[in-house]
């Protein structure tokens, strides 16, 4: 039998006593909940619910969901049980010992808990404290001691790989220890080393909205998603998965992060981007989007056609346009209304109690909801009609036959006149039940309504006549700038087929335009949102937003938090000079200066290019030599996708990269070419910037903007190449 390697470290041993008293807890309680589920831990199993269960059923249901969502968690506690101990002293109390992992475990006897999540008030202790004096908020109150013991630990399975006492020295080459391994695949959760500001955001109340600052690198994406967790953890009595949303800017990098949330236990969270919102909501009305994209356009673009068509851009995404878009819908309502609704000569509603019933007690649905709904009253009405008409024949009939009774006597010609009276009654009978179906066939034509594309053209054509030339969709399709103003008009007209959130998420926040959060807000009125972004990476800033005041008060009405988060943790020392030393040539006032954890690296390196040969060559060698070091991910950032893609042709196969583009939704890691677009919130082992010419990027804040977000995506190795000329972006070598 192999022998047991255990760390240098006197309490070794004792810690790995505990791991395996630890392991044999969780296997027990894997083996009690397999029983009661007949799931096996490690298989993928789900319960699908009918959109109206039985009140029953669904209680039996969402129990047997917790149950599997409770063995999914012990199976990847299995793997590692947990990641720190803390010792601490409440004042007047015996000293307890807690051990943070990702999921709590408890003893199945005493109920006592064996792991504590981390995610419970008590992991404070780890996050935001040092060895002394320490306090944290727990549910009865505050609780006052002192913190005698910060452990790490490093655990895979049953075996105890590292561990180590932390105070401030220590606890900062743990964190450089892991910034500085390569990296996987997909983005991972970081719960071992969550930093104190980043615990600041991710415990932030759940009743304010957050918006969050973030540099490049500094983990707002991951703190995202771990306040997801959080918060289901401790609202888990009222917040579902299913009822928390997150908006990313693209499927590649939902791609990218798709991990995260299961990796913390957390399944069945909608994760999303506004496109795919929209296209949920709006269905088969979503009229085709037109393919050219306007950042790759943008790109083309010199900066004076870029600030004509970003007037356009930022009048699109504007609250003044939502407004008067919102007053345009409200007056259409009246304008579709008819005088009236009358049939042979009856009257069935009049206008003003048509106003009552459509203009104020249906009021809550969408217009075509409406116009349904008045159908149904219609509908009653003409039969009452009908049924009036009838009577008004029958007893017109019964006069005439009256009178032929006592007029004539009774021979074979009165009854004849007899039958033919009744016969011409039956007549008129069938009649006016034709007429009254022809008239509920005719009905919807009283509400002449055309489709999404011809409401938001008249809307142009009547509310903006001098921009609707240049606003007006070409051939029924429309550009992603639109869907925001398509969306609000489905709302109003037929409705958005979405459930309900009760918090969202929204990442690379700074490229949503204030109409767009807007109507994610009135679509959501229960919901709270957390917002993260940089506007130095807002590369669509002509749609976007310029300052965070944009939402603070006009979205949010005062009511949101703006929280900085300053250290970035992604890029070494000197990779973060160099691009902030691009970002600096047009500084943002109210964005504080970031700075770097304190992690050294290899220099960037720059290196010129006479030709298309040459610089080919260096990228290839350059790739080469990184794969030699055992980096995994590397990215080869081209401006354009176009330029991406003839960089692919000519060195793909060679690399076995692959060409990525904003529809892929499998990232996979490896040798990857990516056009600018595509690459913000992810990050890289290795990144060349392919080239950082005069010609590709001139002294421009747009393209300024671009250019730091590329050079903010390597964790330990960047090259920047340029044919020609250098940038002007650049700084002096």
């Amino acid at each position: 039998m192999e022998k047991t390697v255990l760390p240098d470290h006197p309490a070794a041993r004792e810690e790995y006593r505990h791991l395996l008293e630890t392991c044999d807890a969780v296997d027990r309680e894997i083996r009690e909940v397999e029983a009661l589920t007949g799931a096996k831990a490690g298989e993928c199993m789900d319960v699908q619910m009918e959109e109206d269960p039985d009140q029953q059923e669904e209680v039996t249901v969402q129990l047997f969901r917790i149950k599997l969502d409770r063995l999914r968690q012990l199976h990847l506690a299995s793997g590692q049980a947990y990641f720190a101990r803390l010792d601490f002293i409440p004042v007047g109390e015996k000293p307890e010992t807690w051990y943070l992992g990702r999921w709590g475990v408890l003893d199945p006897v005493t109920l006592s808990p064996i792991v504590v999540d981390w995610r419970s008030p008590v992991a404070n202790l780890y996050y935001s404290g040092q060895i002394g004096p320490m306090d944290y908020e727990a549910p009865d109150g505050c609780v006052r001691g002192e913190l005698t013991l910060k452990r790490m630990l490093t655990v895979r399975g049953r075996q105890l790989i590292s561990l180590f006492d932390t105070g401030i020295v220590s606890q900062e080459a743990y964190l450089q220890e892991v910034l500085g391994s390569i990296s996987t695949d997909r983005l991972k959760d970081i719960v071992s080393t969550i930093q104190a500001e980043q615990n600041i955001v991710i415990r932030h109340p759940l009743s304010v909205h957050l918006m969050v600052q973030g540099a490049a690198g500094s983990g707002k994406t991951t703190i995202a998603l771990h306040r997801i967790a959080y918060l289901l953890y401790t609202f888990r009595n009222t917040l579902k998965p299913e009822n928390m949303m997150i908006l990313a800017p693209n499927p590649l990098f939902l791609s990218y992060i798709s991990q995260v949330l299961p990796d913390l236990g957390v399944e069945r969270v909608v994760q999303t981007t506004f496109e795919g919102w929209c296209r949920l909501g709006m269905g088969a009305r979503m009229p085709k989007l037109r393919g050219t994209d306007r950042f790759e356009s943008n790109l083309s673009l010199s900066p004076e056609q870029r600030r004509a068509a970003g007037r356009v851009l930022q009048l699109k995404g504007s609250l003044t346009l939502m407004e008067k878009l919102e007053a345009w819908l409200s007056a259409l309502q009246e304008k579709v209304l008819p005088v009236g609704f009358k049939m042979a000569g009856v009257w069935l509603m009049e206008r003003p109690e048509l106003e009552t019933v459509f203009l104020r007690d249906l009021r809550v649905f969408p217009l075509e909801t409406r116009v349904a709904e008045l159908k149904k009253i219609i509908r009653k009405r003409v039969k009452s009609a009908v049924t009036l008409l009838k009577d008004r024949y029958n007893a017109m009939t019964e006069q005439q036959v009256n009178r032929i009774l006592s007029a004539l006597p009774d021979t074979p010609a009165r009854q004849q006149k007899i039958r033919g009276l009744y016969l011409l009654r039956d007549q008129r009978y069938a009649e006016v039940e034709a007429r009254a179906e022809a008239y509920m066939s005719r009905y919807r034509e009283k509400f002449a309504l055309p489709d999404l594309v011809g409401l938001y053209r008249a809307f142009l054509q009547e509310c903006y006549p001098s921009d609707a030339a240049e606003m007006l969709p070409e051939d029924n399709t429309v550009r992603r700038e639109d869907l925001p103003i398509l969306a609000l008009i489905c709302r109003a007209v037929y409705g958005l087929k979405t459930r309900p959130m009760k918090h969202i998420v929204v990442d690379e926040c700074q490229d949503f335009s204030p109409f767009m959060v807007a109507l994610l807000k009135q679509a959501n009125p229960a919901a709270t949102f957390t917002l993260v972004g940089d506007l130095y990476q807002g590369i669509h800033a002509d749609e976007g937003i310029r300052g965070w005041e944009e939402w603070e008060g006009p979205v949010f009405n005062g009511q949101a938090t703006l929280t900085h988060l300053t250290v970035s943790y992604r890029n070494t020392v000197e990779i973060m000079n160099l691009a902030q030393s691009v970002a600096a040539k047009y500084p943002i006032p109210s964005v504080r200066e970031s700075r770097p954890v304190l992690r050294h690296g290899e220099a960037p390196r720059i290196f010129p290019a006479a030709n298309e040969k040459e610089r080919l060559s260096l990228l290839r060698d350059q790739v080469l030599s990184w794969q030699r070091e055992g980096f995994h991910s590397i990215a080869l950032i081209e401006k354009t996708a176009d330029q991406a893609r003839k960089l692919f042709r000519a060195l793909g196969p060679e690399l076995n990269a692959r060409l990525l583009s904003e529809s892929d939704s499998d990232y996979r890691g490896g040798v990857m070419i990516l056009p600018a677009a595509i690459v913000k919130g992810m990050e890289f082992d290795c990144v060349a910037v392919c080239d950082a010419s005069r010609e590709n990027f001139p002294e421009d804040e747009f393209l300024c903007r671009v250019l730091y977000v590329m050079l903010t995506r390597p964790l330990h190795r960047l090259t920047v190449v340029h044919k020609g000329a250098p940038s002007p972006l650049l700084p002096d070598r």
